[in-house]
């Protein structure tokens, strides 16, 4: 009985053997057949109840690998956490929380990496077996701009890999990894655009380099899926012929941009404001901007019940400006630049180009009026100057400088001085500002580029 028993269990153990390896084949099976360049199925989330619908939109994010940690994380909580697909391209391959991240320079030429000291930082990232902030931590001027020197190779790339891994979608959108999307008002404009699988798109905001027009990568920019094939499909193996030229050039859209105009004859179309790479305290408040369309987070919408209005320049300043601006505000800058005046005795001051360039040249004017003569004097002067100034919304005071805006800006806090003219003032004309809101009066239409 002792031996039918043992016999018994190990038909019963070799059963259960096979049951267990029968189950993870399938399981194994089925992971096998997932697309790992594709984001795994997510769980359900309650704040993506209202997101709108992307599914003819591929955001397509580039990174670095000495950075990928420290921003990744954040998008994958803020743009990407109701998205379904999304690309992330860096300078070595890795998997952060689960999600793929490709390099973007593993088909490079050769002849473009070897003995170019702009690959040192690739090759040692590739070599590294720790945590990559602990193989990158020289301080020195050239390591410290190792990783941006490197990104300038990366942009044909990525877009030549991403229509092979995702040939499908009408719009490209490609950012990088610390661009905030608007998602709303994203999918609205982009739904007046037509005909994207035919009418090479190339969106974006304008930088200017030699006379050269191109869209700025930190801003984002966006590609249709005509645009895409022409590029990718159409010319296959383009990226490669930028290799070599991209060494003694400055940065990675700058070389798209030459590519699409030299390969497809395809220009940047400018969509700034609605794509722009402002920072909330340096956004513009103006006829410009006042009534085209941005967007902000769910909860704002929710709590005007306004889910199907694409929000505007007005709404953010509405909310989040307009009750700190001030007739005087000590320690702060508020970005004032348009027209400056400087003090025409002080030949030992060092200004800037910039400065010079939106200096009123009162040398050259026949009469001189007195504010403009004493603006550079004291916060006060400036102040009048301002304020007999027809288009001046605001000012800033700082080392006998004086500047003032055509349009307003809530600007950021200086640091603090010893030397007392040394120290920002900044003020703005809030009565003239109130007025000009007041006769602007609601936005009607959304102003939307290129619709």
């Amino acid at each position: 009985m002792a031996i039918l028993r043992n016999s018994y269990g190990k038909s019963v153990l070799t059963a259960l053997c096979i049951f267990i390896f029968l189950i993870t084949s399938i399981h194994l099976a089925e992971w096998s057949l997932h697309d790992l360049t594709r984001p795994l199925a997510k769980p359900e989330d309650p704040s993506c109840s209202g997101f709108p619908d992307t599914s003819n939109i591929l955001v397509v994010i580039k990174t670095g690998a000495s950075e990928s940690y420290s921003r990744v994380p954040t998008q994958m909580v803020t743009v990407l956490r109701c998205l379904q697909d999304f690309l992330i391209f860096s300078d070595m391959e890795q998997n952060i929380a689960g999600y793929h991240i490709h390099d973007s320079l593993d088909t490079v030429l050769a002849e473009a990496k070897d003995k170019n000291r702009d690959f040192d930082i690739y090759r040692r990232q590739q070599a590294c077996i720790i945590d990559q902030h602990s193989c990158n931590t020289d301080d020195s001027p050239r390591k410290k701009n190792e990783a941006w020197t490197l990104d300038k190779y990366k942009n044909v790339h990525i877009a030549e890999k991403t229509y092979r891994l995702r040939p499908n979608y009408d719009w490209y959108l490609f950012i990088d990894a610390d661009t905030y999307v608007l998602w709303r008002n994203l999918v609205q404009w982009l739904s007046y655009l037509k005909n994207p699988s035919k009418r090479r798109y190339y969106i974006g905001s304008v930088a200017m380099i030699n006379g050269f027009r191109f869209a700025h990568g930190g801003s984002g920019y966006i590609l249709s899926q005509a645009t895409m094939w022409d590029l990718a499909a159409n010319h296959s193996g383009v990226a490669n012929s930028y290799d070599v030229r991209a060494k003694e050039s400055c940065c990675g859209d700058y070389i798209l941009g030459l590519a699409l105009n030299e390969t497809l004859g395809v220009g940047v179309s400018h969509t700034w404001p609605t794509i722009n790479g402002e920072k909330p305290y340096t956004i513009s408040y103006g006829p410009r901007e006042w009534c085209q369309a941005l967007e902000f987070e769910k909860r704002f919408y929710e709590s005007r019940k306004e889910k199907h209005l694409a929000m505007r320049f007005q709404d953010i300043y509405k909310e989040f400006v307009a009750s700190k601006l001030l007739a005087r505000r000590y320690d702060w800058d508020n970005v004032s630049e348009d027209v400056l005046y400087l003090d025409p005795d002080n030949a030992n001051h060092h200004y800037e180009q910039w400065q010079k360039n939106r200096a009123k040249k009162l040398n050259k004017q026949l009469q001189v009026a007195f504010v403009e003569m004493n603006a550079h004097k004291s916060f006060e002067d400036c102040r009048t100057l301002c304020y007999a100034t027809e288009n001046c919304f605001q000012f800033s005071y700082n080392n006998g400088i004086c500047a003032y805006h055509k349009s307003f800006r809530l600007g950021k806090p200086t640091k603090i001085s010893d030397k007392e003219e040394e120290n920002w003032i900044s003020g703005w004309n809030v009565e003239k500002i109130m007025t000009w809101i007041k006769e602007q009066g609601e936005c009607k239409d959304v102003l939307w580029p290129g619709a």
